[in-house]
């Protein structure tokens, strides 16, 4: 039996809410078409025949579509089979309801992914709400397996790689790379709970450069959070903000940071209530990217598993394969400007805290 679980830290939670909201709108009107066209064409047909069927039993109004699979397709598949049904909704005057206010008058819709020997079969039971609801006939289409081959030229898989930084006994909280224009002139900051230490390249390695103080917060932590934002010359650790020179190469000037209140939404993991996770830059298959630690407790190895996100549903399924780490990750933040995130590990083996860049590739 494992001990008691990681939860999600507030901090880490807010900061990944804003960035699951900024990305939820910047690619909820070009999701859709890009799954629609990700799909084998026979598959898209099949889907429109299902709308037409769908319209023939209804007239236009809300409706509130689930979807579930008991097929051996991909969840990715499932996934774009359900967004590709909602486009062509909405293409025949259909409103989706919202998932978590379904107008009482949407229509129900479920669409259920099977298969036979030779072909995947789609079906859809309409509940509407009205005494005859049970009178609708199931619609089916089907199409062969064969034409699964479609998809393949252009799959893409996420492949993660880890880069390890810096490593040191004492616990930090965060870092970051700053790349110069010259390996001499490339800095490395790490964020510790009272002071943030500036080592400059050296060789293969990093040799202490600067350092600066940063006041105690007035009620101590047992495990403090901090966070590094290069961009805005910005730190934080447990309620204190500090800003400095863009690359905080200065004194720093520190304040009790403001409270921000935000609304919670997250992406759910089937089976991941209590790991860490962060969004990262860029796509894979149509679909924002994002990357969770496995649920161990501080005492475990760790991995780091790459999932792509279904903005119709806020679900989101593996991609490729999870890389090990040799001990729990203790924080994972995304890295600014590139398709990879920020993770700190506790090695259980050598007992050091340990910096990894993981970077998440999209291929062919």
């Amino acid at each position: 039996m494992r001990l008691p679980l990681r939860p999600l830290p507030t901090a880490r939670a807010a900061l990944f809410t804003v960035l699951f909201v900024v990305l939820l709108a910047a690619s909820s009107h070009t999701t859709q078409a890009q799954t629609a066209s990700a799909l084998p064409k026979s598959w898209n047909d099949a889907v429109a025949r299902l709308v037409d069927k769908i319209a023939a039993a209804l007239s236009p109004g809300p409706v509130d579509l689930d979807v579930e699979s008991i097929s051996s397709l991909d969840a990715s598949y499932v996934a774009a089979v359900g967004a590709a049904l909602r486009h062509q909704l909405q293409a025949h005057s259909f409103s989706i309801a919202s998932p978590n206010a379904a107008a009482k008058s949407a229509a129900q819709l479920q669409l259920t992914l099977s298969e036979s020997a030779a072909e995947y079969v789609w079906v859809v039971q309409v509940n509407n709400g009205s005494a005859d609801a049970n009178l609708l006939p199931a619609m089916i289409v089907s199409v062969p397996k064969s034409d699964f081959t479609e998809a393949e030229p252009s799959e893409q898989s996420l492949t993660l790689a880890k880069q390890l930084v810096w490593a040191q006994p004492q616990k930090f909280l965060d870092f970051a790379v700053l790349q110069g224009s010259s390996p001499r002139q490339s800095l490395l900051l790490v964020l510790e709970a009272t002071r943030l230490v500036t080592y400059q390249q050296s060789g293969a390695g990093w040799q202490l450069f600067h350092t600066a103080a940063i006041p105690p917060a007035r009620i101590p932590s047992r495990d403090p959070e901090g966070t590094i934002n290069v961009k805005d010359g910005k730190i934080s650790v447990d309620g204190i903000e500090c800003v400095g020179d863009p690359d905080l190469m200065g004194g720093l000037r520190c304040n009790a940071a403001k409270l921000n209140n935000r609304i919670e939404t997250r992406v759910k993991i089937s089976g991941l209530p209590n790991s860490l996770g962060t969004l990262v830059q860029g796509e894979c298959r149509g679909e924002p990217i994002s990357l969770y630690t496995a649920e161990g407790d501080w005492t475990q190895k760790d991995s780091i598993q790459g999932f792509l996100i279904n903005l119709n549903s806020f679900s989101a399924a593996t991609a490729g394969d999870a890389i090990q780490v040799n001990g729990p990750v203790i924080a994972l933040g995304q890295e600014q400007d590139v398709s990879a995130a920020r993770a700190i590990v506790h090695n259980l083996k050598s007992g050091n805290h340990e910096a990894y860049i993981v970077t998440a590739t999209c291929s062919h």
